[in-house]
This record gives C-alpha cells, structure tokens and sequence, in this order.
C-alpha cells in the first residue's frame, strides 16, 4: 500500500477489517438436486464474481426456509419459499412481516391434481364432498406440495375431506393405477412449472389410458399477500405439446416462487449487492422460469 500519510492507510486498512468482517449471505434452498436448490448454487456463482462469499444450505422446503430466516439464532439471510407457504407462515408469525424483504420471483409454480382415468373426482368440488374417506398423496409433511395442499384447506376447508397422504408420487400413482376405486388413494398432488418434466407428470402423459389432470377452479382459493398480490393466481396452464387422447391443459391455480431476504441478518453492502444481482443478473439466477 502506497501512502502518502498514515491517516489514509490506517483508514483504508480499518475499511478492508469491516469488509471481510461481512459474514457469507446463507442461502436456505430445497432439496439437493432441486429447482430451488439450483437457483441458489447459482445465486452463490453470481456472488462469487463479486467476491462476496455465500453458502447454500439444502432443506425440507419453503416453511424451514422461512423458519430458518426468521429465525435470529440462525445464520440464514436469504430463504426460497412459495408464495403461499409465505402468506401460511405469516398467519402464525405476523411480525415476520416486518423482516423480510422480497429480492424477486423465482419463477410460476402450479399446482396439478392427478387421478384415475375412471375416478370420480372429477373437479376440486368432489375433493370436498364428505364421506368419501380418499386420501390426496401430497409426498412428505414438510414439502411445498404439503404445505399448498394445508393452506388450500384454510382457505377452503371442505377440502379436509379429503386427507393428506405422505406417498411418494410414483408410489401414489401405482396405487391410483392398479387399485383402480378401491385404493383409498385416489389422486396426488404436485406443485412444479408448468412444463416441467416431473416423473409424476412424465407418467401421467405417457399413460392417458390410466389418468388424467383434474381441475382447480373454487374461487375461495382468492388470497393475498401483504403487498396485496395474489397468492394464487387462476390460469388455464398446458402442460405438454397436444398428445392424441389426452387433453394437455387443465384449468388450476399457479403459486409464485419468491427469494427474500432478511433485512437485519445483511450489511448495508450485502442488500445492495443482492438488489444488483437480482436487477442486472436475474436470468442467470433464475434461469427459464416457464418451465
């Protein structure tokens, strides 16, 4: 270091302390291998060109994430959730509201109800009849998919006739196949991009002879957020290129997928590297968000 005094060195070399003292921007994720889990190895890249230091954290999905960042004994200053674990977190923790900031939307998020080609659901209004004890596989109790299905029975809670079952997909769908209207399985749930290939939505367009999309139209599923955006949104989404014998779009609801900060976990520095990246660098974070 060139300096002419050692006022200017003694600040510049102060200055460099404060800086590395920043700690890393911990980024809770999803799954390893996930859609969310890739947004964050790339948000970690970007950073890194920045020289700012950043982790990825994997987890069960978007309510840990929000209980990671809200949580102040915890070193997580950036969470992925959906919209809708969002506004279900904010009904039993309110003052989180006040912590977070939106850094951008990751991308649509759908939701799709599968079920047997012979069922007799034939739209979310059958989901809620009573009496009929069908269980809706919604994988494991901490997914975003369990989380969706949860909120949609806040909203509308004739959908509590029908439980959640914690089935893996594959599995749930083996069971809506062979077991036919005897299985007490008798549809599965996934939330994912509209034309993303899921081995759930793979095998329900390969098999049109077994199964078919079910759609989601109760206008009781109208939420906001706190911003006053809708929490879902009610759209006619395709699926896949037109298949002989099997319709490929399918009226439902969509979710967005949000990345948010916590505003007192960053430095002054680190939010505004954030908001660059998410204003000058979001394709590359984001990726295609249509699928």
């Amino acid at each position: 270091m060139n300096c002419k005094s050692a006022w200017p060195c003694v600040f510049l070399f102060a200055a460099g302390l404060a800086q590395a003292a920043d700690p890393p921007i911990v980024i809770s994720t999803g799954k390893s291998g996930g859609g969310y889990y890739t947004i964050g190895e790339r948000l970690k890249s970007v950073l890194a060109e920045q020289d700012q230091p950043a982790q990825v954290l994997t987890s069960a999905g978007s309510i840990e994430n929000l209980t990671r960042l809200d949580d102040p004994q915890s070193p997580v200053s950036v969470g992925l959730t959906q919209a809708d674990a969002l506004k279900y977190y904010l009904k039993s923790h309110p003052g989180f509201a006040d912590r977070f900031i939106g850094l951008g939307e990751i991308g649509k998020e759908c939701v799709f109800i599968v079920t047997g080609k012979d069922s007799d659901i034939h739209s979310d209004s059958d989901l809620q009849q009573k009496g009929r004890n069908w269980l809706i596989a919604v994988q494991s109790p901490n997914s975003g998919v369990a989380v969706t299905w949860e909120y949609m029975t806040v909203l509308e809670p004739a959908f509590k006739n029908t439980a959640p079952a914690f089935v893996d997909g594959a599995e749930a769908l083996l069971q809506i196949k062979s077991g036919g209207k005897a299985s007490k399985i008798q549809a599965a749930m996934v939330v994912q991009k509209p034309m993303a290939k899921s081995t759930e939505m793979q095998v329900v367009l390969e098999n049109p002879k077994d199964f078919r999309l079910v759609p989601v139209k109760d206008w009781d599923l109208n939420d906001k957020l706190p911003d006053g955006s809708a929490v879902y949104t009610f759209e006619n989404i395709t699926v896949a290129e037109k298949k002989w014998g099997f319709d490929t779009t399918v009226d439902t609801i969509c979710t967005r997928g949000l990345m948010l900060a916590n505003k007192t976990k960053l430095t002054a520095d680190q939010r505004t590297r954030l908001s660059k990246v998410m204003l000058l660098a979001a394709g590359r974070v984001v990726g295609e968000t249509s699928k």
